[in-house]
């Protein structure tokens, strides 16, 4: 597993806390576009094929930002 960047993280915490592709992209000042490519580089990273799994995997592997 490669470990992944700051901004892929904060793309990751957001996504783990339910926030819409959308939302992401405008509360991080980016494209949409770089968003999903933010999100397939987490996903293939840790080796998930689906938000759904990003959350599971977060949830097994103590990931989950309780803020």
């Amino acid at each position: 597993m490669h470990e992944i960047t700051p901004r892929e993280r904060e793309v990751f915490d957001l996504l783990e806390a339910g926030v819409s592709v959308k939302a992401i992209a405008e509360r991080l000042a980016l494209s949409h576009k770089t968003v999903h490519v933010h999100r397939a580089n987490v996903l293939g990273k840790l080796q998930c094929e689906s938000t759904i799994e990003l959350v599971h995997f977060a949830l097994q592997h103590h990931l989950i930002n309780k803020a």
